[in-house]
């Protein structure tokens, strides 16, 4: 199992976790009176809650596959196992990601997630969002439940714009502390699968 179908199984995960963790409430205090606060979840397009940021492939004889001044990511080709894995560098700058940032694929196959160790430059084939583990996984799961596919069904060449990205609908705790524990919480079982294969590779060796 790849580290990408790691992020598919936590991903999974996630609509139950909703359903086992009912909204956590606690006591508040103001002016002398006690009230019950409760931690709830609620529905949220993506562009309301991360910073989108959609490609502009720079001009083509900007391109070298030799390492230069910036990567660029242009689309699926250019993720491996779930992060940018460099293999072309441009020396214009367009639109560009910052390391840690979450990158989609929004061309052929649009929706396909990765992350980025990088500062990158961000080519028309992918978007770079400012989102956590929480946002990450649920993107995850809505690729795998093929919901861009639905969005793409269609059309010539399987894409998908700047409105349906940021359009896109997420549930998610309103609590960020709480977006945080539970995108560790998967992050943590992705990171025990990987260490599981590694060691079921090392016995068969």
């Amino acid at each position: 199992m790849s580290c990408s179908e790691n992020s598919l199984l936590a991903a999974a995960m996630i609509s139950s976790f909703q359903i086992d963790n009912p909204p956590k409430c606690m006591p508040q205090k103001s002016q002398g009176n006690t009230w019950l606060f409760c931690i709830s979840w609620e529905q949220r397009k993506l562009g309301e809650i991360c910073q989108v940021t959609m490609g502009q492939s720079p001009d083509g004889s900007t391109y070298s596959e030799t390492p230069s001044d910036y990567i660029l990511v242009q689309g699926n080709a250019d993720l491996k196992d779930g992060w940018v894995f460099p293999r072309v560098w441009t020396t214009q700058k367009t639109k560009t990601a910052e390391a840690g940032d979450l990158i989609m694929s929004v061309r052929a196959p649009a929706g396909a997630m990765g992350k980025t160790a990088y500062n990158v430059v961000l080519g028309r084939g992918v978007a770079g969002i400012k989102g956590n583990e929480f946002i990450y996984q649920s993107l995850v799961k809505m690729d795998s439940d093929g919901y861009w596919k639905k969005l793409a069904a269609g059309s010539t060449f399987e894409s998908i714009n700047s409105d349906a990205v940021n359009g896109a609908e997420l549930v998610v705790p309103q609590d960020i502390v709480e977006q945080n524990r539970i995108g560790d919480f998967f992050a943590s079982i992705d990171d025990l699968i990987t260490l599981h294969q590694r060691e079921q590779m090392m016995m068969v060796i």
